[in-house]
């Protein structure tokens, strides 16, 4: 079930509940809506809206001794029985035809007819739709192309009597953008938002891929779990991507490490070729003799055809995150998107779906953003990993102009790890010279959000195989859900280490020892102090045992 945002006559009101068919259709017990356009973003579900309606208006006309239906999309599905024909059209698949009439004829009389009786039957049609009470369903607006010559912003619906006719469109934002397409032709604009219930949707989903040996509501309740845990619940607004994750998250049940284990890396390169593959459905792949930029692309089949698409706007993606105005970061016009992409360029992005586009106030702008902010950050450190002379050029100067900018960067960070750990290693350098010049307490919540970053971006690298990890780090906070990983990244900062604390006492933890030589034994985890040259606050507590001291001379 999906939630929508309701529009009417170019106002925008707010909806929480779930839209009736009765609402979509009627402005009041007396108006109807005769021009419905519903809008979404790539995966979100308007054409299998469209398909549910249609299956529900077959339903209810079955003959009367038939079981009632107990799945119907909404439970007014009675008002949808007032339309005695229902054409459903894919204006995809009518790319150069301008009239919706000639549409009918080839998608549905040609492919149901033999060529004696199409006459008749395109006849008939038109006697029909001058009649009789009928729906015709556009579906995706935004895959239809006029013809050469044309200025037609949608087809045209010559021959369908205003009073006899309702017409429901489904587009993408960006097409209905169009300043062709003028608000007072639209009786009423529904967005799908995405899914309503995330837990009742995998469900469904996995009640069609799962094994039957699987237990289905706890796979859904790790599926759920996994989603929250990744900061991944905007994929809500998507069911494609949500559908991915889900089969992605079965196929992998087998392995030791599931899908828990794999990088943030390698889950957006599968929703980057997700999303490139809706605007060119060419296969290709990198090899020896052309290489991907980045690991995790090597096993993508989509990505090589469009890369050249992919790099330019990485780089959009990079420069408006980073603009100096950053009000202007996340959302632009159609002014500032030209600076970086050409109007072929950002016509591959909409409808790739990479970036949304939708009307506003002004006339000659649109609002334009990424599909989700976490996307546009996943691009930009795909952009800094083969353009690491911009981490001194363009963001060890934004660093500079922003307090706490690091907050701002951290996602980018992380991403950068798995996709480029050189490029991480000096960025980390940077961050960290920023962060320290504030002085932070060990306990304090901002050291906590550096900290953690640091850590997270040492677990992506792991998870990209990347080698060479040397990210830096000056204070430590220790405990021992972090002890491992935080050991790991102390072995390359202990020379420039200025505090370490380590808090321990629970007794299933690690035994933690203080040596002036590094080994690590099976049982153990050891900080090697003897090379800490610049240690000033030094904190050991382990099962109620304190010590603490500020450090002003140290001879190993």
């Amino acid at each position: 079930m999906h939630r929508f945002d309701i529009a009417s006559d170019g106002k925008r009101v707010k909806k929480d509940q779930v839209l009736k068919y009765k609402e979509l259709f009627y402005t009041d017990d007396t108006k109807s809506n005769r021009r419905v356009y519903v809008q979404g973003e790539p995966g979100s579900g308007k054409s299998t809206f469209a398909a549910k309606l249609v299956h529900d208006w077959c339903d209810e006309n079955r003959p009367s001794m038939a079981a009632p239906n107990k799945n119907a999309s909404f439970d007014d599905v009675l008002i949808i029985q007032n339309f005695q024909f229902i054409f459903f059209l894919s204006l995809g698949e009518s790319r150069g035809q301008t009239k919706v009439t000639h549409m009918i004829k080839q998608q549905i009389i040609d492919t149901m007819y033999p060529d004696e009786k199409r006459d008749v039957m395109y006849t008939l049609l038109l006697k029909i739709i001058e009649t009789e009470e009928c729906l015709v369903i556009r579906d995706g607006l935004d895959e239809w192309v006029a013809p050469d010559g044309s200025n037609l912003a949608e087809p045209s619906m010559a021959g369908f009597p205003k009073d006899k006719c309702v017409v429901l469109t489904t587009s993408r934002p960006w097409k209905l953008a169009d300043e062709r397409i003028k608000n007072s032709r639209i009786d009423i604009l529904v967005e799908i938002e995405g899914i309503s219930d995330s837990y009742t949707f995998s469900e469904r989903v996995l009640r069609c891929i799962l094994d039957k040996s699987k237990d289905l509501k706890t796979t859904a309740m790790e599926i759920r779990s996994f989603i929250e845990e990744r900061r991944l619940t905007w994929l809500s607004n998507s069911p494609m991507l949500y559908t991915r994750v889900i089969c992605t998250w079965v196929d992998t049940m087998e392995e030791e490490e599931h899908l828990n284990g794999s990088s943030m890396c390698a889950l957006y390169t599968t929703f980057l070729e997700s999303l490139c593959k809706k605007a060119n459905d060419t296969t290709d792949f990198f090899n020896d003799l052309n290489p991907p930029h980045v690991k995790c692309f090597s096993r993508t089949s989509y990505l090589r055809p469009i890369i050249s698409n992919v790099n330019v706007i990485s780089k959009a993606a990079f420069h408006l995150l980073y603009s100096p105005e950053k009000e202007k970061s996340i959302v632009f016009n159609d002014q500032e998107l030209s600076n970086y992409l050409t109007p072929s360029e950002q016509e591959f992005a909409l409808k790739a779906g990479l970036i949304s586009k939708r009307k506003t106030n002004r006339a000659l702008n649109s609002s334009i953003s990424f599909i989700h902010k976490s996307m546009q950050e996943f691009l930009t450190a795909y952009h800094i990993a083969h353009n690491e002379h911009l981490i001194n050029d363009v963001i060890s100067g934004y660093l500079g102009r922003h307090s706490d900018a690091y907050r701002d960067i951290s996602q980018v960070f992380i991403f950068l790890c798995g996709l480029s750990v050189s490029a991480a290693n000096t960025l980390s350098g940077i961050i960290n010279e920023h962060h320290s010049k504030r002085n932070y307490s060990l306990h304090s919540l901002e050291h906590y959000a550096f900290q953690s970053t640091i850590e997270a971006g040492y677990r992506e690298a792991v998870s990209n195989d990347q080698t060479g990890i040397l990210l830096r780090l000056s204070h430590f906070y220790i405990v021992g859900n972090n002890l491992m990983d935080m050991n790991n990244i102390w072995r390359e900062n202990k020379s420039n280490a200025l505090a370490l604390e380590i808090k321990v006492h629970d007794e299933t933890d690690r035994a933690i020892h203080s040596s002036s030589t590094h080994s690590e034994p099976t049982s153990q985890v050891e900080f090697d102090l003897s090379s800490c040259l610049n240690l000033k606050y030094l904190v050991l507590r382990e099962s109620g045992i304190h010590m603490q001291g500020n450090i002003y001379n140290k001879t190993t």
